[in-house]
């Protein structure tokens, strides 16, 4: 501790609780040292109390003021009474600071103990940069923010920041987006990188773009829209993906889907007919709409699809024939006159049927989702396994794709089918990854902006908690099959506190919702009450940062992204300059010329060339 002086001691401690008398030459927020001066009596401030051969690390709970007469009551301080208040300071115990060799090692640990009667004394920038960037030498480390105490960058090891899933919270406006692309931005430098990116709002191509600007490093592709890149085929969402869509209940429904699935490589559509038969069929055999004759034809469809006898088809057919495929197979039973469409057990799968209907004549879903079926991925293979396993590539890389960066454009999907959509694609990764086992999957990194819109439970009740276990699984088991998630939303408590609990890295910028806090308090294992009670009063951008990444919570000025992306403030000032005025058309290009008062429209086609 040579080069600066002690400004207190211990006097208790009371299990964490650490409490230390200020000395008397101590007055100020600020201590002296040989580096400068540095804050130690600031309110989650740190300094250090002698241990030793190491330096304990202890972080400021409270101040007080203990009068004189009960302070030597109880034996606390010099034995000469004084008429001024003894100041005290509360603290607990962070971790502790140790050389090796020339470097200085930060070690968490807040079950030490100092000793009574330890001095307590300012950290040095060189300690409190061992405590904010942790690493050993060869770690790439990757900047999360500047201290706002001054303690320097807070740096975090990319294997440690990425080793378990990171949650980005903050309301609207707080520095979010701006914080998820400075970061994106630094892992973009490293060359294996390997990033998804969900643009709910097609903010981020400008400004993660320029940073994998190298050859073959970043596609993009826009669902939804006139200028869509890609249509998912429906048959590539498979059953899970299908089974997200369409929310099948379990008892009925869903083996109805299932058996739909597994016999569309072996019938047609007719869209005359709205119908399905089978591959070698002239004619439809099967419908959605329970009519009453003939059934026959149904039955014996409906077997040889069960007995898997039939001839495979050359196209995968419509849609629509999952609903004639589940209608039939769940309705057909024996009657008095024979065999027959039963109502009321097509009432049963009715409300699914509904929806696939729904889904094939909505032009929002059609736009984003590729209805009419069509050739397969692979020549001569109608497996829906096969057409999933070539969608996972085209989103989520291959292993022969060595671009670093692919945004998924999602601005043009409508709200109401986003969580459906991109919830269907999330069921479809996690199916896959488990299905094809550990050390098959490069190590990718899935940004997931606005996730309350998807990862959170849909339904109520059995159904609602079935539908949110594939990609609970992917949070909880991801990591083993190298996906890491990157999960940004203004609403935590809308989101499944499953997800939320298995992040190991916490950026949370304001939140005022009282739910939202306490949604954060119960998922984040780090932070205590005090630290929570903090978090709504942040100034824009700036996060309490803390996690198994970094040493204690932390909180920091975010980095700035270069270029930012586009969720910039809009500018009302701008109202203070009068509008543009109108451009007018040029005569000379062709234009009609403006009509007086006076004229007279002499045909309704010409009302449209009106300038007025």
């Amino acid at each position: 501790m040579n080069g600066r002086e002690s400004f207190g001691y211990v006097v208790s401690i009371e299990g964490a609780k650490v409490t230390l008398n200020l000395k008397d030459t101590h007055r100020g927020h600020f201590a002296s040292h040989r580096d400068g001066i540095s804050g130690v009596t600031e309110v989650g401030g740190l300094f250090g109390v002698d241990g030793g051969t190491r330096l304990l690390v202890l972080r400021v709970r409270s101040l007080s003021f203990v009068e004189p007469r009960e302070a030597h009551r109880f034996g606390v301080g010099s034995t000469s009474i004084r008429g001024e208040p003894l100041r005290h300071l509360e603290a607990v115990v962070a971790g502790a600071i140790t050389r090796r060799g020339q470097s200085l090692r930060f070690v968490a640990d807040s079950l030490l103990s100092p000793a009574l009667g330890a001095e307590a004394f300012p950290l040095s920038y060189e300690e409190l940069s061992a405590i904010l960037g942790q690493g050993f030498p060869g770690d790439c480390m990757i900047r999360l923010g500047e201290d706002v105490r001054g303690g320097g960058s807070l740096d975090a090891p990319v294997s440690d920041l990425l080793g378990r899933h990171v949650a980005v919270l903050g309301a609207t406006g707080q520095g979010k987006s701006c914080f998820t692309a400075a970061v994106v931005q630094q892992l973009l430098k490293l060359p294996g990188a390997r990033i998804v990116v969900f643009d709910i709002n097609g903010e981020y191509e400008q400004a993660l773009a320029p940073h994998a600007a190298g050859p073959d490093e970043s596609k993009v592709t826009t669902l939804g829209g006139p200028n869509a890149t890609l249509r998912i085929p429906y048959v590539a969402l498979g059953r899970h993906g299908l089974g997200r869509l369409l929310l099948p209940s379990e008892k009925t429904q869903r083996p109805a889907l299932n058996f739909a699935l597994e016999s569309l490589a072996y019938v047609k559509w007719f869209p005359d007919a709205g119908g399905v038969g089978l591959a070698d069929s002239n004619a439809p055999e099967l419908f959605d709409d329970c009519r009453p004759n003939p059934s026959e034809d149904a039955a014996r469809a409906i077997n040889i699809l069960r007995k898997k006898a039939g001839n495979a088809a050359t196209e995968w057919p419509h849609m629509r024939a999952l609903g004639c495929l589940v209608a039939d197979s769940y309705c057909l039973q024996r009657g008095r006159s024979g065999l027959e469409r039963n109502a009321f057990q097509y009432g049963n799968v009715a409300p699914l049927v509904t929806r696939i209907r729904r889904y094939t004549e909505d032009p929002l879903f059609t736009s984003v989702v590729k209805v009419e079926g069509g050739p397969p991925c692979r020549e001569g293979s109608l497996k829906w396994g096969t057409e999933s396993s070539h969608l996972v590539d085209q989103i989520f890389g291959g292993e022969s794709d060595r671009w670093k960066l692919h945004i998924v454009n999602l601005r043009n999907v409508a709200h109401d089918l986003l969580p459906m959509v991109l919830g269907s694609l999330l069921e479809l990764l996690a199916f896959e990854m488990f299905r094809r086992g550990q050390g098959t999957t490069h190590p990718t990194l899935l940004v997931l902006e606005e996730a309350h819109h998807y990862l959170r439970p849909v339904g109520s009740g059995d159904e609602g908690g079935h539908q949110m276990l594939a990609y609970e699984r992917l949070a909880k088991e991801g990591r083993k099959f190298g996906v890491a998630l990157w999960v940004s939303t203004q609403r935590p408590a809308e989101m499944s506190a499953t997800v939320l609990a298995q992040c190991g890295t916490w950026a949370v910028f304001r939140l005022t919702s009282e739910q939202d806090l306490r949604a954060v308090g119960a998922a984040g294992e780090w932070l205590d009450k005090q630290e929570l009670n903090r978090i709504a009063g942040l100034p824009r951008q700036q996060a309490v940062v803390f996690g198994s990444s970094v040493a204690m919570p932390v909180r920091v000025v975010a980095p700035t992204a270069k270029p930012v992306p586009k969720s910039q403030d809009p500018d009302f000032a701008a109202w203070k300059n009068p509008p543009a005025p109108p451009v007018q058309a040029d005569a000379d290009a062709g234009q009609p010329e403006p009509l007086s008062g006076s004229a007279e429209v002499e045909d309704a086609d010409d009302a449209d060339d009106l300038p007025f």
